[in-house]
């Protein structure tokens, strides 16, 4: 069988994160091997530990890959007006969700689960590296909303949190779950209800 994978050395760190996501995916982090996952991404084993110090660390950097397309979007977060507050969130939110729901992550999801409690370096990547990328940087960003009057005055790292908690729990119901098969959604319509439901208790009605 040919290699999936194309052999060009300056892709290689990504045609083996991506091969390793596949394999982990596949065979869970204790099934899959270092082998497999070089013969997944036509090269050899030992051409994994030029980039990776072994297959823990491949896969965190496996699953860190995916944080870092998500925390992409978070720079350009600002609240800046109430005008345009309802708009501009719907526009992030649909970005957000589409991304949340590509295949990649949503292989992704069910590995931090099963492992988070089991790999003490993905909890560390979690909790010092991962989770301030995403909640400090938006409750930064509500913090700013909230000191301008735009959203009333609440806790920012609970509102973050919440408003994370809503995307997370619906992609992992409808994706991981696989509850799409039973009720199919738009994602402009669950965009437009999650963003409707929040902005409705956070906007400064004063």
């Amino acid at each position: 069988m040919s290699p999936k994978w194309v052999r060009q050395p300056e892709a290689r760190p990504g045609q083996i994160l991506a091969a390793a996501l596949e394999e982990f995916s596949r065979r869970g982090y204790r099934g899959a091997t270092m082998e497999g996952i070089a013969r997944a991404a036509g090269v050899t084993k030992g051409t994994i530990y030029l980039y990776f110090a072994g297959k823990e660390a491949l896969f965190i950097a496996t699953l860190r890959a995916q944080v870092t397309a998500l925390a992409e979007l978070l720079p350009g977060l600002r609240i800046e007006a109430e005008a345009d507050l309802g708009d501009y969130a719907r526009t992030m939110a649909a970005r957000f969700l589409e991304l949340l729901m590509t295949p990649s992550i949503a292989k992704a999801a069910p590995l931090f689960i099963g492992e988070i409690n089991h790999m003490p370096a993905l909890r560390r990547a979690y909790l010092e590296e991962w989770m301030p990328q995403f909640s400090m940087k938006l409750a930064a960003a509500l913090e700013s909303a909230m000191a301008a009057g735009v959203i009333r005055r609440l806790d920012p790292v609970i509102t973050a949190r919440t408003l994370m908690g809503m995307f997370t729990i619906f992609v992992l119901t409808q994706e991981v779950f696989e509850a799409k098969t039973v009720t199919p959604m738009r994602l402009e319509d669950i965009a437009e209800t999650i963003t409707t439901i929040f902005l409705e208790g956070v906007r400064n009605t004063r």
